[in-house]
């Protein structure tokens, strides 16, 4: 059944909810209503068109259907084709992988992907809880069902995915605590705060914490790549198995249901997260002034060892805080530091960068990240932007064309609430720029989604 269908008539209609262009995906109240979302979700139309199948596309996928058991990403994978089509080398990989898994399918390697850091402290299989965790709070679909597949692949049971979504005094409380902090990180890090650290602390060391949110912060950008795009889930999962009694009627804790929806609704329209109103460009000045002043909540490595993970051409001036935070994983951390500067340069992709250092800070100031809002300022003014042009980008005025704006709302709507992003939303992008241009608008909102999530929640002082 097409996934227009399969949530229309979850809906109790008769229209086709793939009809309508300015309305975002559904979400699902329950567990058997999720994996009938999930298996629609095969047929989802993408945002920008799904590239042509390569000859490794093929290969994969003939060696997949000649052996279905031959491993749990075997085959196709639409998120790697979209991100090597329209996405430069530099900007491809989100996670770190170990070139030892490299191929490898068994669960363990799978499971290590992302997080392949030895420097990492948790178990993977929490770790890829955490993303389950994210995808469900942003309603992406893609990464649900492939967090799905890992999690049954690594012996983690129905029930148990049932009460990761409904019910978590089924798990100890040292998970129940990282599980409420994953939550509010992903949804409302504007609010992320010394108690929460305080509350963690009584479970987990600060590697531990630091793990939680660079994996949350990495999680939280390709939910906004994949479900940002409506990229379809491939067709040779299968989602539609059995729920226990016990779990058939329990609504989410972590989706973004609408409080306003009928009780024997299976699914509903998506809930805004309701972020606050911009403060005043005074307060902002007074907030990145006390973010200079500010000690940080977790621990960075010194200059000197840190420069040892850095490649040799790497600048002379002092290293960011940034930068040191993430050299507490050398091997993923390192990844991640070189695909947020290729990011800043302006030789790697093909969006403009000033759009580019605008989205930064668009999302900055919606996620209230201080320290990242002080950089995207300091970049914007290098490129020639004046202090009045940068707090326009507040509220955008007529200074800025037509296709900016369309940017603009995209990048903050993909901010502040991904599941509400819309099919019209991304095409009034594309009117105006390519679709490789239009893939890395999306692409820098989840770059910045990373870097407002690590750098606010540790706290990190501004160098300037």
């Amino acid at each position: 059944m097409a996934a227009s269908s399969v949530l229309a008539a979850l809906l109790g209609s008769t229209a086709k909810a793939g009809d309508d262009s300015a309305s975002p995906s559904p979400v699902a109240v329950t567990r058997p209503g999720l994996k009938q979302v999930l298996e629609g979700s095969k047929q989802s139309k993408p945002r920008l068109p799904l590239p042509p199948l390569t000859e490794e596309d093929r290969a994969r996928a003939e060696k997949a259907a000649a052996n279905p058991k031959g491993g749990i990403f075997a085959g196709i994978v639409n998120n790697g084709r979209m991100r090597n089509y329209y996405l430069a080398p530099e900007f491809r990989n989100e996670f770190y992988v170990r070139p030892s898994d490299v191929g490898k399918t068994d669960p363990k390697s799978i499971l290590r992907m992302g997080a392949g850091d030895p420097a990492m402290p948790l178990d993977p299989t929490t770790r890829i809880m955490f993303f389950w965790l994210v995808a469900r709070a942003n309603n992406c679909y893609y990464c649900l069902g492939h967090q799905e597949v890992k999690l049954k692949a690594a012996g983690v049971t129905d029930d148990q995915l049932a009460a990761l979504d409904t019910d978590w005094s089924a798990f100890p409380p040292a998970d129940a605590a990282a599980f409420a902090f994953v939550k509010k990180l992903a949804r409302t890090p504007q609010e992320v705060g010394d108690a929460d650290f305080d509350a963690l602390r009584g479970h987990h060391d600060d590697a531990a914490i630091l793990d939680m949110i660079f994996s949350t912060g990495n999680y939280c950008a390709m939910t906004r790549w994949t479900g940002g795009l409506a990229i379809p889930q491939e067709d040779h999962r299968d989602y539609l198995t059995p729920t226990a009694a016990a779990y058939r009627q329990l609504p989410s804790l972590v989706a973004p249901l609408d409080p306003a929806r009928d009780a024997a609704q299976a699914v509903c329209r998506p809930s805004a997260s309701n972020r606050p109103a911009l403060e005043s460009r005074q307060d902002v000045e007074a907030r990145l002034a006390a973010a200079r002043d500010r000690h940080p909540r977790l621990k960075l490595v010194d200059e000197e060892a840190t420069r040892k993970i850095l490649p040799d051409h790497w600048s002379a001036a002092p290293v960011a805080n940034w930068v040191r935070l993430l050299a507490n994983f050398p091997e993923a951390g390192k990844a991640r530091i070189l695909s947020v500067t290729a990011g800043a340069s302006a030789d790697k992709g093909v969006l403009d960068p000033t759009l580019r250092a605008q989205i930064a800070w668009i999302a900055a100031r919606q996620d209230r990240a201080w320290y990242a809002l002080g950089h995207a300022r300091k970049r914007l003014l290098d490129l020639g932007q004046s202090d009045d042009a940068i707090f326009a980008l507040d509220a955008p005025d007529d200074r800025f064309s037509a296709g900016q704006k369309a940017a603009f709302h995209l990048a903050r709507k993909l901010t502040v609430d991904p599941a509400l992003v819309t099919d019209a939303d991304v095409e009034a992008v594309r009117k105006h720029y390519s679709d490789r241009e239009t893939a890395e608008v999306v692409y820098f909102v989840t770059v910045a989604s990373f870097f407002d999530r690590v750098t606010e929640a540790a706290g990190l002082p501004l160098e300037f």
